[in-house]
């Protein structure tokens, strides 16, 4: 009898030694778990915080380009605007119009040249 309850004590010790290993398996598997979840945890964090500099950069980067933007328009609406001052110049008056400006041009440099070289030069 009491062999029996020795190989019985053992079963039961043995059985509980197994249930313990088995919760301290566990125990140490939770824990690395919970070690793991928080290096995700802050390399997530890391992410989250180079995604939000990128958008703010980008962000930047499109206010930047609106305003060249703005500003390449402007210059293009007053180039539109003396190439249409050009050509109304050109067609108003037809060919000899064009001949009179041109001549009195030449006459008015004409008349600069001579003023400029004849104050300008020393006795």
């Amino acid at each position: 009898m009491e062999a029996q309850n020795n190989e019985t004590r053992d079963r039961t010790f043995s059985g509980m030694m197994r249930k313990g290993a088995k919760a301290g398996m566990e125990d140490m598997m939770e824990a690395q778990n919970n070690e793991m979840t928080d290096k995700l945890a802050s390399k997530v964090e890391i992410l989250k915080q180079i995604s939000l500099n990128i958008g703010k950069e980008v962000e930047e980067q499109n206010k930047e380009l609106d305003q060249h933007s703005d500003a390449a328009g402007d210059v293009m609406s007053s180039l539109n605007g003396t190439m249409k001052g050009l050509m109304d110049l050109a067609s108003s008056s037809g060919t000899s119009g064009l001949m009179t400006r041109a001549c009195g041009m030449f006459g008015f440099f004409l008349v600069v040249y001579f003023f400029f070289s004849r104050y300008t030069s020393e006795p």
